[in-house]
């Protein structure tokens, strides 16, 4: 009679369960619709805007200079201003949306939904070298939250909702739903679930249904890649290696000069209006003369594709363009690094195929194919993401022809940028703006390096405790290490460790998160992504190993 009571519980505790994920499903469908409305919109709203630049821009007389210059300004006061009101309106939003989900951070989602839209038109429509990917992902975060707050759902499933949103976002913008997916899993959430999955598909379909309706159903890049045929593979095989080499120095140039300028240009001691005014004044400069370093580059890519360009005149616009993205991203105003980090990889390959062909007699279809290469290549070595980037400019170009030269380039980039032990940027980012939450965190990882021994001490405490000095275990008896997952909203979710109930002969030892442990101590937290490091001997863990792992993994309501 017991047994039966039990079980009819479980049933219902699953059926409500499962009502809960049907519910949240077609909240992700809601948040699909509404991101793709709004992104959609977004994206169409800057691609007029170049027109309004212009205007202001071209056919100069000594009035029509006066007024661009106090309109631009203008418009960067309007931005201060927004900036002022909602400070996590500020960059590309990626930072943002991950100390959501990590809780460094709560959205104040209508206002900072609608100051990061005008802002971000304000900001790229001035012709700031910044893209609209980043912001695009914010706003969709910003509709999953809303929607959770509008729903009135829990925290566990605005997680789910912000994920959802992220993952619309990409999809919108650059018209490829599967990159969108991959991308809010490899970079945002960096976890994964069945439910979650189906989730992210949902809204990434969704949303990329809705944008096409508003931008139109054609991939991004309209050009017809072609493989390089006529070249020896050993002679391809070398120059790719060399590229990979090249790519992954600029990369680590890219994420080295954008903080430091970003630290410098805060450290100017001037008023941010006037600070502000000043970048205004020399984004109408730039805007008259070097016109196609300004917004995100998208018209600069597709014309150096079919393009012939002096050498050197590629050289300048690769610095300037480089240069440019980092001050206008150190003005925190709402923009993105994404796009200009594809079109900095695409003008590197450029270069770096002008010269094969000039100098080494390569055919010049070699050209287009590093153009190509480069783009997905500076994602891995900037990003550390290498299967969104492989992902995207596939469905960006609508050509998987390269999906073998892709994952052979962002491989060989992703080993050397792990040699040169670079760190992701949007890490870097986040590190950043969430500083004073995590100073704690970093002052606990410094400690590591002073108790590297701690484990093999702990180790040696436990056969002794457990065997007697002397006494040789037995092969069930051995010491062994569980890795145990944490997953998003289950049991081991945003507790301490002194809060876990687990069974007698487990240790904890330490917490994993992105490859790097952090000793385990009774207030060390415990957040999704991370890994649980746990010693016991071979008869406990036999006996818990499978309980601790769906406890790790199984979403509590």
């Amino acid at each position: 009679m017991a047994k039966d009571i039990l079980h009819e519980l479980r049933d219902i505790n699953s059926l409500k369960s499962r009502r809960n994920n049907v519910v949240l499903i077609f909240l992700c469908f809601v948040v699909g619709i509404f991101s793709g409305i709004i992104v959609g919109s977004y994206t169409l709203i800057l691609k007029k805007m170049t027109i309004f630049r212009e205007f202001f821009t071209t056919n100069l007389g000594f009035p029509k200079i006066i007024i661009g210059i106090t309109v631009f300004i203008l418009l960067g006061l309007a931005i201060q201003f927004m900036l002022s009101k909602y400070p996590l309106i500020s960059g590309s939003g990626i930072p943002q949306v991950s100390g959501l989900l990590t809780k460094k951070v709560k959205f104040k989602w209508l206002g900072e939904l609608i100051t990061k839209f005008v802002g971000g038109i304000l900001a790229i429509g001035a012709g700031m070298s910044m893209g609209r990917e980043g912001p695009s992902v914010h706003l969709g975060a910003l509709v999953g939250s809303g929607i959770k707050k509008l729903a009135r759902r829990s925290e566990a499933e605005e997680k789910y909702l912000v994920t959802c949103g992220a993952s619309a976002g990409i999809s919108s913008t650059f018209n490829a739903p599967l990159a969108g997916v991959i991308f809010s899993l490899e970079e945002i959430h960096k976890f994964f679930s069945p439910l979650l999955l189906i989730c992210v598909m949902v809204a990434s379909g969704t949303s990329n249904f809705v944008s096409r309706m508003i931008l139109g159903s054609h991939t991004s890049f309209q050009y017809n890649f072609i493989l390089p045929k006529d070249i020896p593979y050993y002679v391809i095989a070398l120059v790719t290696v060399v590229f990979c080499i090249v790519i992954t120095i600029t990369g680590r140039a890219f994420s080295y000069f954008l903080l430091l300028i970003q630290k410098y240009y805060r450290k100017i001691n001037l008023n941010n209006y006037v600070k502000m005014s000043i970048f205004m004044v020399i984004a109408y400069i730039v805007a008259v003369f070097f016109s196609d370093i300004t917004g995100g580059g998208h018209e600069l890519i597709e014309e150096m594709f079919g393009k012939n360009v002096m050498l050197k005149t590629i050289i300048v616009i690769l610095i300037l363009k480089f240069f440019y993205t980092m001050l206008c991203y150190a003005t925190s105003a709402p923009g993105g690094i994404f796009l200009p980090m594809l079109v900095i990889g695409a003008l590197t390959g450029k270069v770096y195929g002008e010269v094969l062909n000039h100098y080494f007699s390569i055919p010049n279809e070699i050209i287009v194919h590093f153009m190509l290469l480069g783009m997905a290549a500076y994602f891995t070595a900037v990003v550390r993401a290498p299967i969104t980037g492989i992902t995207l400019i596939l469905e960006m170009t609508g050509n998987f022809s390269y999906l073998y030269m892709l994952i052979v380039v962002c491989t060989i980039t992703y080993i050397f940028t792990e040699l040169l032990k670079m760190e992701p940027i949007y890490e870097r980012l986040y590190l950043n703006m969430f500083q004073k939450q995590i100073l704690e965190e970093n002052e606990e990882n410094e400690k590591i390096q002073k108790h590297v021994k701690r484990l093999e001490i702990l180790e040696k405490w436990w056969k002794n405790k457990k065997f007697g000095i002397g006494v040789r275990p037995d092969v069930k008896d051995k010491i062994v290490t569980l890795l145990i997952p944490v997953g998003a909203n289950s049991e081991f979710d945003n507790k301490l460790v002194k809060d876990l109930k687990l069974p007698e002969n487990l240790l904890i030892v330490s917490v994993r998160k992105s490859g790097k442990d952090t000793i385990a101590r009774g207030d060390t937290p415990i957040q999704s992504g991370n890994q649980l490091v746990i010693i016991t001997d071979y008869e406990t863990a036999r006996k818990y190993a499978g309980e601790l792992r769906e406890r790790g993994m199984k979403i509590i309501e």
